[in-house]
């Protein structure tokens, strides 16, 4: 019964997510997805820079999220404008999430730093196949069919960093929809905003390096969700870290710096709220390359 309970609670708090307010979805590798988190980060790697991912959620809980990312962006040739992409798939239970976003950012150097100003645009499209959901009354017309809506968005991001610093704040989508007798509403509401703030810093020289970084959210409606984390770096190829999710989840990280241009990243989240007893855990990877095509005045870099 109480897993019963657990699972229809858990179904409910992910529809809310997906058909009413756009809660941001959770990264555990965030200080490797930045594209994904805010779109002036656009360029930040002066390079063509290539990334995908993957996370398995809540490994052993049925219909759980399970989602993959891709991203791509580059600097122009005047080094002011860059051009990103980010495509996003999710699937949690019956439903599927794909969204696609093109993202925009201009640049300008402040000092030993770079700023810039981001913009995304673009739309998700969320396929339901209720015709999978188990039910006791197999007539149930609201579960014999399969429905799509198409959602436009847009976004808003800005970001600085130096060799050994950064921090960035964004409102990754400004539009929220609503789902009212099989149509779906999209409108502008101020209260269903997520804000994401995250920073970071490099401390130490040689080949022993620690970089403590953290990512906020907040919305007006949810409390405030905090992930600090910790890592360690040897030789600027090994990185082992830990980070902390304010009231729900351990999650212990490795990176690889396989050379100047590949980065492997693994981490493992572990529940430490009501899911505990039902979950094995969370797995998440990404593979980040780069396309260098001109030198740089630090290497490697460490955003």
């Amino acid at each position: 019964m109480n897993k019963l309970i657990l699972i229809i609670g858990a179904f409910i708090f992910l529809n809310c997510n997906i058909n009413s307010q756009h809660l941001f979805p959770v990264y555990s590798q965030y200080m490797l997805n930045g594209l994904a988190l805010n779109p002036a980060y656009a360029g930040s790697r002066d390079a063509l820079n290539i990334s995908a991912g993957y996370r398995n959620q809540w490994v052993g809980f049925e219909g759980a999220p399970e989602s993959q990312t891709f991203s791509m962006h580059t600097p122009l040739r005047n080094q002011k404008v860059a051009l990103g992409l980010l495509i996003f798939n999710e699937q949690v239970d019956v439903r599927n999430n794909i969204s696609i976003f093109s993202n925009y950012a201009w640049r300008f150097n402040t000092g030993s730093g770079r700023l810039a100003l981001g913009l995304k645009g673009g739309l998700t499209i969320r396929n339901a196949n209720w015709n999978k959901v188990r039910v006791h009354d197999p007539g149930d017309i609201s579960f014999t069919e399969s429905s799509q809506d198409i959602i436009p968005n847009f976004g808003f991001g800005v970001y600085y960093h130096t060799n050994h610093f950064f921090t960035g704040a964004s409102i990754p989508l400004f539009l929220s929809d609503s789902l009212s007798n099989g149509n779906v509403k999209v409108y502008h509401d101020h209260n269903n905003y997520n804000y994401l703030f995250t920073s970071g810093v490099v401390i130490g020289r040689g080949g022993f390096k620690a970089k403590p970084s953290i990512l906020v959210k907040y919305d007006v409606q949810n409390p405030v969700q905090l992930d600090a984390n910790l890592s360690f770096i040897f030789g600027d190829f090994l990185w082992i870290g830990g980070s902390y999710r304010i009231e729900d989840t351990l999650v212990g990280l490795l990176k690889f710096q396989v050379n100047e241009r590949l980065r492997i990243g693994y981490t493992y989240d572990y529940s430490t709220g009501a899911l505990n007893k039902y979950n094995n855990g969370s797995h998440e990877i990404m593979i980040i390359y780069d396309f260098i095509y001109r030198s740089r005045a630090v290497n490697p870099r460490y955003f």
